[in-house]
C-alpha cells in the first residue's frame, strides 16, 4: 500500500500543483492531506477548491484510487472559530501580526468553513481490512492500527495537555513519544505541523512528520511531502522535494491583496516563504525578550539583528 501525505499547504496554490504533478508519477494508492491548507499564503480560496474538487473527480480518483482524506489543522481550524468570533481568540483580533488571519477568512464562503470545521482530527488506516477512516480528538484510544495521522499528536481525554500544535520533532521528548505510542498504538505515527521531516524508530512504531508543502521551515525552499510504502514486512519512507514556481508564490502576496491587507503578518509570511525559515515565532520571542511591541519598527530591528535568516 502506498500512501502520499502532504501538509502545511498554507494558500501556497504553485506548490500545491507542483505536488499534484509530481504525485502522477508517485501513483499512491491514498493521499493524507494532512492540515493546515490554508492561512499564511494568498491563495486559500483556490487552494481549497482545489482540493475539494480532487477528493470528489475523475482527476482526484486517477491521482488516489482510495480517496483524498484530510485532517484539521491549528490553522483551518483557527479560520473556523475566527469567522464565529470565537471568544478565545479575544487576544488575537485587535493584534496586528493576525491582519491576515482576518483577511484569509474574508476569502472563504460558508460552505467553506463549514467543510473545514467538520474536518475530523485523525486519519486512521486500519490494518485488517486496510482502509481508511476520520477520528476526532481521542478516538480510538488504545486500539492499534496501521497508520494513524494527525496534524499535531493525538491528544488523550481532557484535560489534554496535547494538541494539533504539537508535532514529531527532534525537539519532542522521548517520554512523550512514548506515551503518545502507548495511549494511541500505530505502526505508522504521522504528524505535520513543524513544517520540516522528521523520522524516528520507537519500538513497533514508526514516527514520521511529513514536512510542508507551502512553507518549509528546513531551508530548502521547495514544496515538500511525503511518500510511504507499507508492505506486510517492511515499510519504505520517501521524503520528496519538488521544484515550484516561488517567485509565482510570492508575487501572488502582492496580486491578491494580501501584502496591502495584511500588514506586518503579511510581510512575515511573504519572508518565510521566500526563505523556508520560521520566522514569526523567533520574532515574537525576541520582541519579548527585548521588551519591544511587536510592530514594523521591531521587525526592522529584528532583521537588522539576525540578517542571516532573510539570505
Amino acid at each position: 500500500m502506498r500512501v502520499a501525505v502532504l501538509s502545511d499547504i498554507h494558500g501556497n496554490l504553485p506548490a500545491l500543483e507542483a505536488v499534484l504533478a509530481d504525485l502522477k508519477e508517485v501513483q499512491a494508492h491514498l493521499v493524507i492531506v494532512n492540515g493546515d491548507l490554508v492561512n499564511r499564503g494568498p491563495s486559500n480560496r483556490e487552494v481549497l477548491e482545489r482540493l475539494l474538487n480532487l477528493s470528489s473527480s475523475k482527476e482526484g480518483r486517477a491521482l488516489a484510487p482510495e480517496g483524498f482524506w484530510f485532517t484539521l489543522g491549528n490553522h483551518d481550524d483557527l479560520l473556523v472559530k475566527w469567522a464565529q468570533r470565537d471568544p478565545s481568540l479575544n487576544d488575537l483580533y485587535t493584534d496586528p501580526l493576525f491582519e491576515p488571519t482576518a483577511w484569509s477568512v474574508a476569502q472563504l464562503s460558508q460552505d467553506h468553513l463549514d467543510w473545514l470545521g467538520n474536518l475530523p482530527f485523525q486519519v486512521v488506516i486500519g490494518e485488517a481490512p486496510r482502509r481508511a477512516f476520520g477520528l476526532e480528538k481521542a478516538e480510538g484510544m488504545g486500539e492499534r492500527v496501521l497508520v494513524r495521522a494527525t496534524h499535531g499528536s493525538p491528544p488523550p481525554p481532557p484535560p489534554p495537555p496535547r494538541h494539533y500544535r504539537e508535532g514529531y520533532d527532534e525537539h519532542q521528548t522521548l517520554g512523550t513519544l512514548t506515551e503518545i505510542s502507548e495511549d494511541f498504538p500505530a505502526r505508522l505515527l504521522v504528524g505535520s505541523h513543524t513544517h520540516r521531516p522528521f523520522m524516528y524508530q520507537l519500538g513497533e512504531a514508526l514516527v514520521l512528520n511529513s514536512g510542508a508543502v507551502g512553507a518549509p521551515f528546513n531551508g530548502d525552499v521547495r514544496a515538500q511531502y511525503m511518500v510511504v510504502e507499507i508492505g506486510e514486512n517492511h515499510v519504505q519512507v520517501d521524503f520528496r522535494q519538488i521544484p515550484y514556481n516561488l517567485q509565482a508564490a510570492l508575487q501572488a502576496y502582492y496580486d491578491s491583496g494580501l501584502m496591502e491587507a495584511g500588514g506586518l503578518g503579511a510581510d512575515i509570511f511573504y519572508h518565510e516563504t521566500r526563505t523556508a525559515r520560521s520566522l514569526l515565532m523567533p520574532f515574537w520571542y525576541w520582541a519579548e525578550s527585548q521588551a519591544l511591541p511587536r510592530d514594523w519598527e521591531a521587525w526592522r530591528l529584528y532583521m537588522a539583528a539576525h540578517p542571516e535568516r532573510f539570505a
